[in-house]
């Protein structure tokens, strides 16, 4: 979107374009209104709310920042907080309010078949999300002046199938031969001459992906979804370009919103961190992505590891101490009452303290790369290249279809996502041939600080898809993450012991998300038949979240975390520039930091 375009759009920015659903004769007979937006601006103006809500972070308390948590990508809040956060009122009103009015204005003419269809498409995306984050939603009623006082809600199952419904008749609804019916300017796809064929191949690929979602609940309906998207892969994103994404520009007010948080507002709160979880999983995996997902330590502020490695030259052991590049936050520095005992004496690198049994805590952790943070105009990540690799592994794997084997469409989703990030083939490659990358392989992982939790991925190939989309997820995507780990639960992650439900010692991820209360106060029989839909009884909502699990979830018993044995388990610092009294001096030297030998002896 250039800036002469992006002029226009923040011209119509400013006119309540909900308001055309209220006293639409007078709007009509106006002269100082528009008597009609067009589609182009109704559709940027939903697509730029949904990229700016989805992707506000810090101070505009967005999505991502609390799903940065619950992905375990990161620490921005410092919790697992599932309240709404403001996703109910921004994504009904003002965000699918826009997408119906293009429906009501323009869905009986045929000028405009192709537009609606990709507004539909864009409407399927958004109600994808609410009913991953909510379960039970209001959708064939909502936005309908036809339901004001009472709108009912659809069971999870319900809701998932009307969006999977809207995506395909949209894709084969759309005609790519007839260019005169295409959105003049769009935020998504640009106006390349590809337009078209782009929007239904991101329908079929979202298709793709909520079905795959959805086997557990959906049984065969599901399969049958694959299996038909899968019988035509040239359907599908199959290239870099037809990724889709909500594209940002440098003029004030449209700059990516991580740039608008955290760099030109002059944020001052806490910058987002790498969280332990992925520093033991990049860690384990010798993942070279860790040095592009985030940035390194500044040398003067690094923890000194105590390690012992070994000589190429003699048989002698060496004790040394050097600083390490990287570290994750933990979720779990508060100390539960039954590790107390099993950890008193012992050394916590968490603690950000200089007595802390003669040795500094750490106090400073990797931030999450400058180049995410301050890029105006980076775009973000709806649903990617590397991501549609993933999911077609996962059909194949499971017997659903496809062209190719699971293994090269993993392979080749390693390869976009590397790709993306300007990561060397060599790095790549080298990476890839390690176990619990490569097919056939087991990943035995690296535990995380409190010998909690360890990084191993479980026996299955499947397994390795799923972690590896769980990386591809990082930065833009952590809902999808979220949804990725409900659905799987893949990930061995380590509870919050800083919880924000008071009753509970710790916390585990949470189910789903807490509908705000204007929803029981405005609407009390629809909040009513939502908590039937959810198995949840009557009004308790709040007092038995956050474990209230959604339908395409694995049945998930959250582990006594208060009973685990634990010690200050510091595996994943150590060996950081190799087994080699002579590896870590090259890499001192390299990187200009001192590498002090306390001790050598020969065992």
């Amino acid at each position: 979107m250039n800036k002469v375009i992006y002029l226009i759009f923040v011209l119509l920015v400013t006119i309540n374009l909900s308001s055309c659903t209220k006293k639409f004769e007078e709007l009509n007979t106006d002269p100082t209104q528009f008597i009609n937006a067009t589609p182009e601006a109704l559709l940027a103006v939903s697509v730029k709310r949904t990229g700016d809500w989805v992707g506000a972070t810090g101070l505009n308390n967005g999505i991502n920042v609390n799903m940065w948590e619950i992905a375990n990508f990161g620490s921005a809040v410092g919790r697992y907080a599932n309240g709404d956060q403001g996703v109910w009122q921004n994504f009904y009103v003002n965000i699918l309010q826009n997408i119906n009015q293009i429906e009501t204005q323009f869905g009986k003419d045929t000028l405009y078949k192709n537009r609606v269809q990709i507004a539909r498409i864009w409407k399927a995306y958004v109600y994808s999300i609410l009913t991953g984050y909510f379960g039970s939603i209001p959708l064939t009623e909502a936005n309908n002046t036809n339901y004001l006082t009472e709108i009912k809600f659809e069971s999870e199952d319900s809701a998932y199938i009307k969006i999977l419904g809207i995506l395909k008749t949209a894709s084969t609804t759309i005609n790519v031969n007839n260019t005169k019916d295409k959105l003049a300017y769009d935020v998504v796809y640009g106006n390349s001459g590809t337009q078209l064929q782009n929007w239904v191949k991101f329908a079929n690929t979202l298709r793709l992906k909520i079905a795959l979602r959805c086997r557990r609940n959906l049984g065969a309906l599901a399969d049958a979804e694959i299996r038909d998207v899968m019988t035509n892969e040239a359907a599908l994103i199959g290239s870099e370009n037809e990724t889709a994404k909500v594209a940002y520009e440098n003029v004030i007010g449209n700059e990516n919103p991580y740039y608008k948080t955290y760099i030109r507002s002059n944020f001052t709160s806490f910058f987002p961190r790498m969280s332990d979880m992925m520093f033991m999983y990049l860690r384990s995996y010798k993942d070279p992505r860790i040095d592009y997902y985030f940035d390194s330590v500044k040398l003067a502020n690094r923890y000194r590891i105590t390690d012992t490695v070994s000589s190429t030259i003699n048989d002698s052991l060496y004790i040394v101490t050097y600083p390490m590049p990287h570290y994750g936050i933990a979720k779990s520095k508060v100390l539960l009452p039954g590790w107390t005992p099993q950890l008193t004496g012992g050394v916590d690198p968490q603690l950000a303290s200089a007595n802390n049994g003669g040795i500094n805590g750490v106090s400073a952790y990797s931030m999450f790369s400058l180049k995410i943070l301050n890029n105006p105009t980076r775009p973000l990540i709806v649903l990617s290249f590397a991501e549609a690799q993933f999911l077609k592994a996962q059909a194949r794997i499971q017997n659903l279809g496809g062209n190719q084997t699971a293994e090269n469409y993993y392979n080749s989703g390693i390869d976009a996502n590397f790709a993306f990030w300007g990561i060397p083939a060599t790095l790549r490659d080298k990476y890839k041939a390690g176990n619990g990358v490569k097919f056939g392989t087991t990943g035995t992982g690296l535990w995380n600080y409190l010998h909690l939790v360890n990084a191993d991925i479980p026996a299955g190939d499947i397994n390795k898809i799923y972690h590896q989309l769980w990386l591809n997820y990082f930065p833009d995507q952590p809902f999808d993450g979220w949804c990725l780990q409900r659905q799987t639960r893949v990930l061995n992650l380590s509870p919050h012991t800083n919880p924000s439900y008071a009753s509970l010692l710790f916390q585990d991820i949470p189910g789903r998300g807490v509908y705000p209360s204007s929803v029981s106060t405005l609407n009390p029989v629809g909040y009513d038949g939502a908590l039937k839909h959810l198995g949840i009884p009557n009004y308790t909502e709040e007092t038995t979240n956050p474990y209230n699990d959604l339908k395409f979830a694995v049945p998930y018993k959250v582990p006594d975390f208060n009973a685990k044995r634990v010690y200050y388990d510091l595996s994943g610092m150590n060996k950081w520039y190799g087994t080699t009294i002579q590896s870590v001096r090259a890499a001192g030297l390299a990187s200009g930091f001192s590498v002090i030998v306390t001790k050598t002896y020969k065992p």
